[in-house]
């Protein structure tokens, strides 16, 4: 969900940005914090049966994590699980473009078309899914899509939101399994900010975690989200404890439970478009 997945210089970057109209921006804008607050099918009114957040790095990586809040009997018909998950999670990379003549759109077609890579799934589906995004005129982004719903074909929409406390921008780290293994390992974590995810896939075991940095008079206390999967043990199995400490540099790399993992991207200001 940006512009390129290659790096641009200062001067070209500026140059792209300040040629993108102000929704567009908007809806390109990386790191991005993003967290759900409807879903709806066809023209239905939208609910929420899921937490859920999404982080995007600069470079279009992503982990989704979606815990589902609705009860163990109806979850199962209604998201994906697989094993230890209840909910459903991916991650990998997100690309967004602005379609030809949208440049002078009428805001009602103003949109940017994303594709989601799913590298990293808890449903075993590792395929690119993709969908329209608008900016709607109190700052949330509607994305609208189709996919089988209930056996069928239909349309969905997706309200999401920036939170509005805290820190949502940087530092941004995104940490990635260095190795697969001969397991075939997949791992991602991303830190933006206040918030921290990451997924570790190998075999038929998949391991996710939250963290978020909780609000009070210090801002200093990290909490791991209760529905994450992952051990106790402050020596977890993904990095997300490690992101929290302290700011990451690039090029580090960290062992954890035997496995190497290296930090690919980290900025400790916000990039530019």
């Amino acid at each position: 969900m940006h512009l390129s997945n290659e790096p641009a210089d200062a001067a070209s970057a500026a140059s792209a940005a300040s040629a993108l109209p102000s929704w567009a921006e908007e809806l390109l804008k990386r790191p991005l914090v993003e967290i759900r607050r409807g879903f709806s099918i066809g023209y239905e009114a939208p609910s929420e049966d899921a937490s859920t957040i999404v982080l995007t790095a600069p470079s279009g990586k992503y982990v989704d994590i979606r815990f589902s809040t609705l009860p163990r009997s109806q979850a199962a018909l209604a998201v994906k699980t697989q094993g230890k998950i209840w909910g459903y999670a991916t991650a990998g990379l997100s690309t967004a473009t602005i379609l030809p003549g949208k440049g002078n759109c009428p805001p009602y077609d103003c949109t940017v078309h994303a594709t989601w890579e799913h590298a990293i799934d808890s449903s075993g589906s590792f395929d690119t899914d993709g969908a329209d995004l608008l900016l709607l005129a109190n700052g949330a982004r509607m994305e609208v899509g189709s996919m089988v719903i209930h056996g069928k074909m239909q349309m969905f929409k997706e309200y999401w939101v920036t939170p509005t406390s805290g820190s949502t921008e940087r530092p941004c780290i995104v940490v990635e399994l260095e190795d697969s293994g001969a397991d075939g390992a997949k791992g991602m974590a991303i830190r933006i900010g206040d918030y921290c995810q990451g997924i570790l896939q190998h075999g038929d075991e998949f391991w996710f975690e939250r963290w978020e940095l909780q609000d009070g008079e210090c801002k200093c206390k990290w909490t791991k989200d209760a529905r994450s999967n992952t051990p106790t043990s402050d020596m977890g199995i993904l990095p997300c404890w490690l992101m929290t400490e302290k700011a990451r540099t690039f090029g580090e790399t960290f062992m954890m439970d035997g496995r190497k993992w290296c930090v690919t991207e980290a900025f400790a200001k916000t990039p530019k478009l």
